[in-house]
């Protein structure tokens, strides 16, 4: 994508969007290499790229982690667009060629339950590339709906043709000596996490002191000391936040996994199986 400014182009890498996209959704690059089956290097390098080609910086460091600049979060709202559309136009025209089995992950699930589903997915196509789609769990059950996933994890209700593979425990979790009365952090609506932490005995009555459309934005408010806000027990470690001893955790979120009529049921049998596995790590129970 070429962007004309001054009498220079500007060029935007779909694969660079696409891992800035995963680093937004997963809050960090080790997380979104991992998803994405790539280096850590490999991740920021195509973040480097950006920032060289468009000539602003997209991500600085918090501590051991990263946070997006004003430029990096404006460019990452608008990239999961950008990739959507950049994908839908390739299965369009080319009728997807590239036979990439597609996946569909919500924010909240996790690297190991990702690991485990590429693994299968790898073992019985290796041959075949894998293309991960994560966005929030409502896009991921209208992505479903839309038949443009083979795999989806999510935590919608309603989504067709799912069988439950974890519930995923919860904790709070805050900046530093925040006082777990500043309010909540949350996602804008529809967002089922949302409606758990509303409904929760924290959560009940308590202010929203700030909506955010991005799992990144989140973590960056919360570090803010903004709000404390409720995140998977196996998320990982966060540079700036800490979970909150004493609190009651909210009700755990049931992660779902649908599987396309391209996925035969040994492999969807393999995939359960393997998610279960993985549960443990990602802090779910069955």
């Amino acid at each position: 994508m070429d962007r004309w400014q001054d009498g220079v182009v500007h060029r935007m890498d779909v694969d660079a969007l696409r891992s800035l996209v995963t680093v937004a959704s997963f809050a960090g690059v080790g997380r979104a290499a991992a998803a994405l089956h790539l280096s850590q290097p490999t991740v920021s390098g195509h973040l480097r790229r950006l920032e060289r080609d468009l000539g602003v910086r997209l991500v600085e460091k918090v501590g051991r982690s990263i946070a997006f600049t004003p430029a990096g979060d404006e460019l990452a709202r608008r990239a999961h667009r950008i990739v959507a559309l950049h994908d839908e136009a390739v299965e369009a025209v080319s009728g997807r060629t590239d036979d990439a089995i597609v996946v569909g992950a919500s924010d909240f699930a996790t690297v190991p339950l990702l690991t485990a589903v590429s693994s299968v997915l790898r073992d019985r196509w290796p041959e075949r590339p894998i293309r991960i789609r994560t966005h929030r769990s409502e896009n991921i059950r209208q992505l479903v709906h839309e038949g443009r996933v083979d795999v989806a994890l999510t935590f919608a209700a309603g989504t067709p043709d799912t069988v439950p593979v974890a519930d995923v425990e919860l904790g709070w979790y805050g900046a530093p000596g925040t006082d777990v009365d500043t309010g909540l952090v949350v996602f804008t609506k529809p967002c089922t996490l949302r409606d758990v932490m509303l409904g929760s005995g924290v959560g009940s009555g308590a202010a929203v002191t700030r909506e955010c459309l991005d799992l990144l934005a989140v973590l960056d408010a919360v570090r803010a000391g903004v709000g404390i806000t409720a995140l998977p027990l196996g998320f990982g470690e966060v540079a700036g936040i800490e979970r909150l001893p004493g609190l009651p955790s909210p009700r755990p979120m049931r992660l779902r996994m649908h599987a396309g009529p391209r996925v035969p049921p040994t492999v969807r049998t393999a995939l359960v199986e393997a998610l279960a596995a993985a549960r443990h790590t990602a802090g779910g129970r069955q």
